[in-house]
């Protein structure tokens, strides 16, 4: 009897593996792409549209993806960060910025950091507050704090361009209060984002999302790879050392160099460009 039944019952091991991956390559293509419509992501990934249907509402139960209330659009959520914990290699953005970092902590003193949008968040990828004593907790790469209440998010959103910055501050506003139960995202106005541009600078101060609350500021500036924006560098100091403004007008060159020299080596070594992933 249990020889026939073993005999008879199908070899699923293929179809769970394809299920994976499948479910695998969907999180990849919405991510990439940051919000896809369910045909877009049949005609992406390159399955059957009820294959995607059943898939995308498995991951949404799971939390990892939500779709939008307004239209019928399927975009990451931040459990999907959760997925890069354990990932320890440095991204090439890292190592390019890195020597720039250590020498501008160098000379100020002060800890130094980059960050990249993923979502609505501004994620680490490299910083040197393990390199001065001048800094209240070490951060390490993958540290995540809300786009619009820190600095490299202001900063972000200030360079970006007009259509994505509204889309992205409205993606926002459809989401979720953040840990104090505001949105912030209601407080940014265009005239914000122009005087930043003007000055040349983001800044924040008492920065509220980190393991010391209110005890630091910041400031920020974009960094570009050639037209591209692809991120953004801070510099972070006790608040009650420093003014936003006597640290920028203290640390102006320093960090317009920095900023200058990591832009430059970004030309010329080519990025990881998720929008161009094979889906096959």
């Amino acid at each position: 009897m249990t020889k026939a039944k073993d005999q008879a019952a199908p070899d699923t091991r293929s179809d769970t593996i394809r299920s994976i991956s499948r479910a695998l390559n969907i999180i990849q293509a919405i991510n990439a792409h940051e919000a896809l419509t369910m045909t877009q992501i049949s005609q992406i990934v390159k399955i059957p549209y009820p294959s995607a249907h059943r898939i995308v509402d498995t991951l949404i139960k799971e939390g990892v993806i939500e779709r939008e209330t307004s239209r019928r659009y399927y975009r990451p959520t931040a459990l999907v960060q959760s997925l890069s914990c354990g990932y320890k290699q440095q991204s090439r953005l890292s190592m390019i910025a890195r020597p720039h970092l250590v020498k501008l902590t160098e000379e100020t003193g002060w800890p130094a950091a980059i960050a990249t949008r993923i979502g609505s968040t501004m994620v680490v990828q490299d910083c040197t507050h393990a390199l001065t004593a001048l800094t209240f907790s070490d951060y390490q790469a993958g540290y995540s704090l809300p786009l619009t209440c820190c600095v490299a998010g202001i900063a972000y959103l200030a360079y970006c361009d007009v259509d994505k910055r509204n889309m992205i501050i409205d993606q926002i506003k459809r989401g979720p209060l953040d840990e104090t139960g505001e949105d912030l995202t209601n407080k940014l106005q265009d005239i914000h984002f122009k005087m930043i541009v003007e000055d040349g600078y983001a800044s924040f101060i008492r920065n509220p999302y980190t393991n010391d609350p209110g005890k630091t500021s910041s400031i920020g500036v974009p960094l570009y790879r050639g037209e591209e924006l692809v991120g953004a560098m801070t510099l972070s100091f006790f608040s009650s050392a420093l003014r936003v403004a006597d640290a920028f007008k203290e640390y102006e060159d320093i960090i317009l160099e920095t900023q200058a020299l990591i832009n430059r080596d970004l030309v010329e070594v080519k990025l990881f460009d998720p929008t161009n992933l094979n889906f096959s």
